[in-house]
């Protein structure tokens, strides 16, 4: 995807914060149960390397953004990639991690926003919600400035929450135009891939922002960017801001 020429008018901007959530993002000292790191490198520190530069990701959105949104996983035990007894990623199940639906507030914890990316007052695309309220949702993300957290049950988010897909055509309605979406979070190739592909399949343009994310190890990083740039850019939020200049 060419980059835009100085002075050409450009589509309106979503920013995508993907699963920036306490159990993700705090290593197991700090309570995170499903702390994104490396599972094939014993010497990765994690998510943390990533962090501040989430942190600044998400602070540019805010300020350039038409709108801004952000996803969750928030699970029950009931869910299909929750397993306690024998979790095995290469088939794609994890302990119990982001318990937004659990009765024990300590899990509830885990599937809160990271505190220094926090929304306040976010509209919460719930699961089942009904078409009104999403439009309602996107115009509140547009014309009100308010941060949208969608909550998910699966690693993709449209396939996690069915509200997504009306919700991202809303969003496009409102602002008046087929807006690009610019993407950080975790992790990079699980639910960052999943919605960096599932934007692009829907003929999204889609800025990701490689620093501003971090992987398990799934999947070279290397081969994740490069098919991310079959439907979009790959960038830093370093070139993002020398390009608005």
């Amino acid at each position: 995807m060419r980059r835009r020429r100085k002075g050409e008018p450009r589509a309106p901007r979503v920013g995508w914060v993907v699963d920036v959530q306490n159990d993700f993002m705090l290593p197991p000292d700090e309570g995170g149960r499903l702390y994104v790191v490396d599972l094939f490198d014993s010497d990765d520190e994690g998510a943390v390397l990533a962090r501040p530069a989430i942190e600044a990701a998400v602070a540019w959105m805010r300020e350039h953004c038409d709108a801004l949104v952000y996803t969750g996983d928030w699970h029950g035990y009931d869910d299909e990639e929750i397993d306690p007894d024998n979790p095995d990623p290469a088939r794609g199940t994890y302990p119990p991690h982001c318990m937004g639906r659990s009765e024990d507030p300590v899990e509830r914890e885990g599937a809160r926003i990271l505190a220094t990316v926090r929304p306040e007052d976010p509209v919460v695309l719930e699961r089942g919600i009904p078409i009104p309220e999403v439009r309602a949702a996107a115009r509140a993300a547009v014309r009100d400035r308010r941060p949208v957290w969608i909550h998910k049950n699966h690693f993709g988010v449209f396939r996690g929450n069915e509200a997504t897909e009306p919700f991202v055509r809303a969003l496009a309605d409102e602002l008046g135009a087929r807006p690009e979406f610019v993407v950080a979070g975790v992790s990079r190739d699980v639910c960052v891939t999943k919605a960096v592909e599932g934007l692009q399949e829907r003929g999204y343009p889609t800025i990701a922002l490689r620093d501003a994310t971090w992987g398990l190890g799934l999947e070279d990083e290397r081969k994740t960017l490069a098919r991310w740039r079959r439907g979009g850019r790959v960038t830093t939020l370093a070139e993002l801001r020398e390009e608005e200049r």
